[in-house]
């Protein structure tokens, strides 16, 4: 089992609900959960259901990954929870949608690019009527610019956002580093 000290600040989850961050505040806050994931991948290890409930708050606002209950050991043959589609919905990459058991580190990328977006504009950025039709929407439809919904933002926000939300892990941040770098230069 995995012990964990009691965080008392809360949940991103309860923080999005009053609305969106804006980036002097989402940004504190999405950088070390990028690292987090990046010394998680360089291990071997890939979280898979990345949601804004499983990033948590101390008493002084830091946040920390949690909730590793169906990660999956990139250099094993299965994982820890058996095959097939694992993951929130809303929160998933196009290859969890596949089931494609080939599944790194990117796909992680991929959700945490969903996270951040939920962040600053203060909706995810595919809804749909059944959770199937959602998953669909991760592998089928274009990502909608942060733009649209918060044009004071930055444009090469917009571009990171993209990047991160490639339907194709190949054309995503290699890892939680490049997108922490990337997230300084804004």
């Amino acid at each position: 089992y995995l012990v964990m000290r009691h965080m008392r600040g809360g949940s991103l989850a309860e923080r999005i609900i009053r609305g969106p961050l804006s980036l002097d505040e989402a940004l504190p806050i999405i950088k070390p959960i990028a690292s987090a994931l990046d010394h998680a991948h360089k291990r071997g290890i890939i979280h898979r259901d990345l949601k804004p409930g499983n990033i948590l708050f101390d008493e002084y606002g830091n946040a920390f990954l949690s909730d590793f209950g169906i990660v999956k050991v990139s250099e094993a043959t299965s994982s820890l929870t058996g095959s097939g589609v694992i993951g929130t919905p809303a929160y998933m990459s196009p290859e969890q949608v596949h089931g494609d058991q080939a599944i790194d580190g990117r796909s992680d990328i991929y959700t945490l690019g969903i996270i951040l977006f939920e962040m600053i504009t203060g909706h995810k950025p595919f809804r749909a009527d059944t959770p199937v039709k959602l998953m669909m929407a991760h592998v089928l439809n274009p990502v909608p610019s942060i733009l649209d919904s918060r044009p004071d933002l930055p444009v090469n926000m917009d571009d990171i956002i993209q990047k991160t939300l490639s339907k194709k892990p190949d054309e995503r941040f290699a890892n939680g580093h490049a997108l922490a770098e990337a997230l300084t230069m804004t």
